[in-house]
């Protein structure tokens, strides 16, 4: 998780900000639309294609300050460097949320295939 900057806090100070620790984001590779209907989950259609910007308004409608933003385990699959590769892509896409908008996101990082030991030792440097 990058760290919290030094303006968000700043920008709270007399007040008691509102957090989200629980914050989805969908890379557009990931087809979210598609997987839905596969699990029975219904997200809003205005939510998709998930952008940061979507989330942002939502945010501000929910008067919620800050989110840490999160991609679900990769829970299925095997061990392999393709896990690997979309858990690192997943953060690099992440990290880019955060550099964009160092006041408003940060973000959980996204390991690869939880079976992955090795892999997630890995993502740790």
């Amino acid at each position: 998780m990058s760290k919290i900057p030094g303006a968000f806090n700043a920008r709270f100070a007399q007040s008691t900000p509102r957090i989200d620790i629980h914050h989805h984001y969908f890379p557009s590779d990931l087809k979210k639309e598609q997987s839905n209907v596969h699990v029975g989950w219904k997200t809003p259609p205005e939510n998709l294609p998930w952008s940061p910007k979507i989330s942002l308004q939502a945010m501000d409608a929910m008067k919620i300050d800050f989110a840490i933003l999160s991609f679900p385990a990769i829970s299925i699959g095997c061990i392999s460097e393709e896990s690997r590769a979309t858990a690192r892509s997943r953060n690099e896409l992440a990290a880019g949320f955060c550099r964009d908008h160092p006041d408003r996101f940060s973000f959980f990082a996204t390991l690869p295939f939880l079976e992955d030991v090795e892999g997630q030792k890995l993502s740790l440097n």
